[in-house]
Order: C-alpha cells, then sequence, then structure tokens
C-alpha cells in the first residue's frame, strides 16, 4: 500500500483523526475505499464514536505510484496485462505446482507446449495471475509478439457489437490473423451461447492450426461446463487440463509474506499466521484481508498487531463454540473412531475405557465442570471421574502415544484448531 504511505498523520483528539493530503482527488479515493475501515478500527481500539477528517498539505515528493502513466507496448493491439502478475509474484505450493509448472512452459515456448492449456479452479484462487503472467513473460521475451487477453463475456461482446455493426472481418482478423497468444478468461461464460461458440470454435481452430498458442481459464472442466458444445469440450481436451487447489495453510502464509514484501510492509510470522488462519478460501480474500489492514496501520498509526487484525478482520473471525463436555466427548469418539455412546456407556473393553478416561481427563482440564457434573455427562460417579483423571495424568509421563494424542485433542478442541 504505497499510495497510503503519502498520508500525513495531523492530529488526533477525542476520536477525531485528521490527515494531510496534497490534493483532493487523492482524498476523496481514499475517503470511499478505506474511510469506513478506519472510523471503524479506532471506535473498536477506543470505544468512542470516531470521525475521519482531511487538511490538504504540501506536496512533498512526486505521486509516482499515482500519476505514472502505464508503459506502451509496441503492439498492433494493446494489452490489458497486469504487471504485478508475474511469475516471480506467484507462490507455487503443492496446490498449484502443475498448473504453474504448465504456465511457464508454455510462456517460455508457447504454441508448441500444452496447446491449449485449460487451467480450472474455485474463484481467487490465482487462475487469472497465471494468464498475465504468461503473457507478461512472453512480451519480456519478444515485445513484438500479438498477445490478446480478455474474458469470454468480452469476446461474446465484441463479437455481437462487430456483427451489429457489420465489422466482423476485422473481428476476425485481430483474433486470427494478428494474435500470436489468445488468453481467455472464464471461459465457462461461453456455454450456451450457440453463435458465439461458433465463432470461437472457427478461432480456435486456425490458431491451433498455426501453431499460435491459447490458454483458458474456468471455474469446472470442460466436460461439465453447461451447454458446451461437444466440439468446443473435444477442443479444449486436445493439450493439458490441470486444476487449482485451495492453497495450504503454509502456502497462504507465504503468500501473505511475499504480498506484503512487494510492498514494503513489515510483516512479522505472528501476525501472518494470523490471517492465514482466519482467510482460508482463496488468495484473492487473502490478499484482500492484508490491504484491509495495513490500510488501516498506514491511516491511523497502529502497530501491525494481532490485536488490530482482530478488529479489522472481526467479521471473518469465527464464532466463538462454548467448549463443554458434549463437544469434547465427540471430538475424543472422532479421533478414537469410536462412537459417543461408548463412551457413556459401560463397556469395559481396553479401547474404550482409556478413550473415556482421556475424554474425562480432557473435561475435567478443559472446562470448569465439577467432577461429579462430569459424571453425569459420562453416567459414573465422581470417584470414577477421580480416577480416570488422575490415571491419566500418571500415564502421560511416560507414555509417548498419549502424549501426542492428547496434544493433537487439545489442538482440534482450540478456538484455533483443525
Amino acid at each position: 500500500m504505497t499510495q497510503l504511505q503519502q498520508l500525513v498523520p495531523l492530529t488526533y483528539r477525542d476520536g477525531a483523526l485528521t490527515m494531510g493530503v496534497d490534493d483532493l482527488f487523492f482524498r476523496d479515493w481514499v475517503e470511499d475505499h478505506f474511510g469506513h475501515l478506519v472510523v471503524t478500527a479506532i471506535e473498536r481500539a477506543t470505544g468512542k464514536t470516531a470521525t475521519l477528517g482531511f487538511e490538504k498539505v504540501e506536496r512533498s515528493a512526486p505521486r509516482a505510484t499515482l500519476l505514472t502513466a502505464p508503459p506502451v507496448n509496441q503492439l498492433r493491439h494493446p494489452v490489458r496485462l497486469n504487471e504485478k502478475f508475474t511469475f516471480d509474484s506467484y507462490v507455487v505450493s503443492e496446490a498449484n505446482q502443475l498448473p504453474a509448472a504448465a504456465a511457464h512452459a508454455v510462456a517460455e515456448n508457447p504454441g508448441r507446449a500444452y496447446n491449449p492449456l485449460f487451467i480450472y479452479g474455485g474463484t481467487g484462487l490465482g487462475k487469472t495471475h497465471l494468464l498475465h503472467a504468461i503473457g507478461n513473460r512472453v512480451l519480456a521475451r519478444n515485445p513484438h509478439f500479438s498477445v490478446t487477453y480478455l474474458s469470454s463475456e468480452e469476446f461474446t461482446n465484441q463479437y455481437i457489437e462487430s456483427v451489429r455493426d457489420g465489422r466482423m472481418p476485422g473481428f476476425r482478423r485481430r483474433f486470427r490473423e494478428e494474435c500470436d497468444l489468445l488468453l481467455i478468461d472464464d471461459i465457462q461464460f461461453l456455454g450456451k451461447k450457440q453463435e458465439t461458440q461458433n465463432e470461437f470454435f472457427h478461432t480456435f481452430n486456425v490458431l491451433h492450426q498455426l501453431g499460435k498458442a491459447v490458454v483458458m481459464t474456468s471455474d469446472t472442466v470442460p466436460s461439465e461446463i453447461p451447454g458446451l458444445e461437444e466440439r468446443l469440450r473435444s477442443r479444449f481436451a486436445m493439450g493439458l487440463i490441470t486444476d487449482v487447489h485451495e492453497p495450504t495453510f503454509e502456502a497462504r502464509v507465504a503468500i501473505l509474506k511475499k504480498k506484503a514484501q512487494q510492498d514494503g510492509v513489515a510483516l512479522t510470522d505472528k501476525v501472518a499466521h494470523f490471517i492465514a488462519k482466519v482467510v482460508v478460501k482463496n488468495v484473492r480474500e487473502l490478499e484482500g484481508a492484508l490491504i484491509k489492514v495495513t490500510a488501516v496501520h498506514a491511516l491511523t498509526g497502529q502497530p501491525l498487531t494481532e490485536e488490530l487484525c482482530a478488529q479489522v478482520l472481526g467479521d471473518l473471525l469465527p464464532e466463538k463454540v462454548t467448549l463443554d463436555a458434549e463437544l469434547i466427548q465427540r471430538e475424543v469418539a472422532r479421533y478414537y473412531k469410536l462412537a459417543v455412546d461408548d463412551l457413556r456407556g459401560e463397556r469395559r473393553l481396553k479401547p474404550v475405557a482409556h478413550a473415556r478416561q482421556v475424554a474425562m481427563y480432557l473435561v475435567r482440564t478443559l472446562t470448569q465442570s465439577s467432577l461429579p457434573e462430569i459424571g453425569k455427562k459420562f453416567n459414573k460417579d465422581h470417584s470414577t471421574v477421580l480416577a480416570s483423571v488422575r490415571k491419566i495424568e500418571q500415564l502421560r509421563a511416560a507414555d509417548a502415544q498419549l502424549q501426542l494424542d492428547l496434544g493433537e485433542l487439545t489442538k482440534k478442541l482450540s478456538p484455533a484448531g483443525g
């Protein structure tokens, strides 16, 4: 968030924060995008009603980040590629290793490696990033290469407008003759659009016959796209079909670290781990959470801590679950592959008795329940509970497996557990 570093904190008094800006456009941008986040964070931190105001100050340095014009491509058609989406900025993990390697191969040898390349997966997992990375790498190696990037909806709209305005020769020339690399995002929206599918089918055939590269993304495999013609499904399967999975916890931390490094933000391990535990669905939400937190940090001057993350990302935090005997019984039964009724019953088989003792011990140590209260939950008297708790306490000192079991169960029953 280098743009936000251009703000100057002026005063803070009784919940009123005043920031210095050097132009009204930037003031409006900050107010529209981050104003409510700042006010909410201040109110949560102070418990008082907060306001955010701005005062004009003299420009201390040129605002290069906001005003620098994008570089001009020496191409026959303008390319809308995000220069930040490169292979260097893409975090590779087990969840995306194959599509990342395939995308890199296509970028190094377009038209020959994996043609077409079809990448599918859920929303916000980095598919679009890979499309842009391919285009950016190809242009870096050959600035005169003609790269076309657009979504299937944009392809459809341009096709409809060309038919309406009698410009189909130009449309076909652009996508068939003058295109060396075609990058199509969200190809699933081509389904059920018969005329557009027909046009894309012939465009694909021409490009493929000429050895031109085609890379597509989708939210599902070709065979499951509703309304997609069989001839297109077969064409899409001619190359490589690969999927992107949800990132693991370790991958989410790595993504946050790399994003923070790119933005010049000092992100501690504790903060990265906190955000990675809260946001688990996709990369887009993960980066969005980091932007929110760093924006409030930059605008208010509050330290970038776990507490600040909890304030800003409060709506994403999981609801607190009350830890009680029933919850512990369910988790212990699941862990030892038993039924909850086994723990509450009279069965004396050694594995069942051991699991029952572990459950009693955890209820005693993790809750405020008394021995008689615990006994009622297990249909036992308080003396049996006491004996079970003492037995587990004695065994855990020398039993490595029991130590592991208790550690895993305690972790699962903690607020941030699995």
